[in-house]
């Protein structure tokens, strides 16, 4: 059903299936943690209702993301994804220090008893449920380079970490009866979150302050280069980074000073196809230099 309403958009696919699965669940852990008491599993259909916020924004950063180059962003409009995932790391931040807070005042004022058969029965649902969405989105994310959906990958595998230290806790409460477990389970959480928002911060970070392209990218690069310019044939300044789901490379290549204009051309159209097949819908620059004391062409 996602192909026929998205198309090929594998992106949109991804976050439009975090949505629904998200949905589900947090309707289902809200409900089973009033129920059962566990602050544990209600924290954890806090971070669901997160999720959703988050999958909802990278959604629209990936809609407008998409947007061709025009007069006011001849770039094009990939930097909405790196505001996406910006806000995804806040967003995570901050229901991080609401659960800190929710576990220390249930550590400090306990329950008398919590319902643990039906909490870790909803926590293997949703733990079965965030393992199979990660492992699409994951597999998105590395195909098309999108930031927004890897930072969605990361948050998706902290609710299947978070589903299975919440069984962990319910099923120490279950055999110890002591409830305390159940709170500093969900303190830890918190610190988890914590942590996955600091790294999603300093990925964003990273691509607004156009950070290079990482090393084996770039290392690739320079091997497509070295290997489709010709023998004898050389570059400097190569320049990357990402926007988006757009990488940009740019770099000077130096060529006989001797050759037409149409050959030197045909040599830089090659490199620049070679490198759009390594990384589709990269944005290739190439300025074409004179190497003066190239020796000269036979017959010209």
């Amino acid at each position: 059903m996602l192909e026929r309403v998205f198309g090929d958009d594998m992106a949109r696919r991804a976050a439009a299936a975090s949505i629904a699965t998200n949905s589900v669940l947090m309707v289902l852990k809200l409900s089973v943690g009033v129920i059962s008491g566990s602050v544990a599993v209600l924290s954890d259909g806090i971070d669901s209702l997160e999720d959703i916020i988050a999958a909802g924004i990278t959604y629209a950063s990936l809609r407008y993301g998409a947007r061709p180059p025009d007069a006011s962003h001849p770039y094009g409009h990939g930097r909405a994804e790196t505001l996406a995932a910006t806000f995804q790391g806040l967003l995570i931040g901050a229901g991080g220090v609401f659960i800190l807070f929710r576990a220390v005042d249930r550590v400090l004022n306990p329950p008398e008893s919590i319902d643990t058969g039906i909490a870790i029965a909803v926590m293997l649902v949703a733990a079965a449920a965030n393992f199979a969405l990660v492992q699409y989105v994951s597999r998105v994310a590395k195909q098309t380079g999108s930031p927004a959906i890897a930072s969605e990958a990361r948050h998706l595998w902290t609710n299947v970490v978070q589903a299975a230290a919440v069984m962990l806790g319910l099923i120490a409460v279950a055999v110890t009866g002591l409830v305390e477990f159940d709170g500093a389970i969900a303190f830890v959480l918190g610190l988890y979150l914590l942590w996955i928002a600091a790294r999603i911060l300093w990925n964003s970070g990273a691509d607004v302050l156009d950070a290079s392209l990482e090393p084996e990218e770039v290392t690739a690069i320079e091997t497509v280069i070295r290997d489709s310019a010709g023998d004898g044939n050389a570059f400097h300044g190569l320049r990357t980074r990402r926007s988006g789901q757009v990488r940009h490379i740019d770099f000077h290549l130096t060529l006989p000073g001797t050759m037409t204009i149409d050959e030197s051309h045909a040599i830089a159209d090659n490199v620049e196809s070679r490198l759009e097949a390594l990384f589709p819908g990269s944005l290739v620059i190439i300025h074409i230099e004179p190497d003066t004391e190239a020796p000269e062409i036979a017959g010209l």
